[in-house]
């Protein structure tokens, strides 16, 4: 029994470490562009094919393919924010809510044209599993994954709050009117926003990738379980979006993996937390609703 829960709880680790970059994805660009990127998920989707591109169809070594997934996601993500939500972002917030649902159907049409519908794994490679202590097993992906997290959430939250850019961006999200008064450009708010974002995808894509097997409709329950995350921590805060992805991590992997709730009904756990969130407490765990990049 042990045992188990022993390894439920690293796999828990693992989920909500990856959950979590998608989930300060979404919460970044909520607080600057003001509405939920609903294509986010199709991002980490494309992080993971991209890997499966480059490493396993174009034969480049690990490291160097995942750079360049990295770079080929945070240049889309560029250029969604330049071509579809730069030109709406003073209009009605519905406007480019709508649009990123539209792109988001869009997006998985063309990972399923290019790639097919067919399941796919990135790397023929097998990784050998380590015990730890006779408790619980882990994979070199997994642990990686779990470094890289920690280490990129580590790095965001010091970039926020310590360097001039992340200050600026803070300043925009808090008050965007006031801060164009001080010359604080909002165009450029929005691409470092995108940019940063899209990267965070790509990363937890990748590794999710090699958790997983890749289909055209990944981005979907990988969306829907972040925002699930970003409400039960409180919309808007950076540790909330971090506590709210352990929280689903470590919640799907112990109520299935002990039983509690039938296997079947695991990807329907966000879903009934995000619900009753939003009945029970709407502004989530950390108080003031929708407030926006509080530590």
């Amino acid at each position: 029994m042990n045992e188990l829960i022993a390894q439920l709880l690293w796999n828990g680790l693992v989920t909500g470490a990856l959950l979590a970059l998608v989930s300060l994805g979404l919460t970044l660009i909520y607080g600057v562009a003001g509405f939920v990127q609903f294509a986010h998920g199709e991002l980490v989707a494309l992080g993971a094919y991209a890997m499966l591109l480059f490493h396993k169809l174009l034969g480049m070594p690990l490291f160097p393919a995942g750079i360049a997934a990295i770079f080929l996601v945070v240049l889309c993500g560029l250029l969604l924010e330049r071509i579809f939500f730069r030109p709406v972002r003073n209009k009605d917030p519905m406007i480019p809510l709508v649009i990123s649902i539209g792109l988001s159907i869009g997006l998985q049409s063309l990972l399923q044209i290019f790639f097919g519908p067919q399941i796919q794994t990135i790397s023929h490679l097998r990784f050998e599993s380590w015990s730890v202590g006779d408790l619980f097993l882990v994979t070199p992906s997994q642990v990686f994954a779990v470094c890289a997290a920690f280490i990129f959430t580590l790095c965001l939250i010091l970039f926020l709050h310590k360097t001039r850019r992340g200050r600026s961006l803070r300043a925009v999200s808090d008050n965007r009117n006031l801060a164009q008064i001080f010359g604080m450009d909002s165009d450029v708010a929005m691409r470092w926003i995108f940019g940063v974002s899209a990267g965070l995808a790509a990363v937890a894509g990748i590794f999710l990738g090699f958790e997983q097997n890749l289909e055209p409709l990944m981005g979907v329950q990988i969306s829907v379980t972040a925002f699930a995350a970003v409400i039960l921590g409180s919309l808007g805060s950076i540790r909330g979006a971090i506590l709210g992805a352990f929280v689903i991590g470590f919640s799907q992997n112990l109520l299935v993996g002990l039983s509690i709730v039938p296997s079947g009904f695991s990807v329907a756990i966000p879903f009934v937390v995000l619900i009753l969130m939003l009945l029970l407490r709407p502004e989530g765990l950390f108080g003031k609703r929708f407030e926006f990049l509080r530590k």
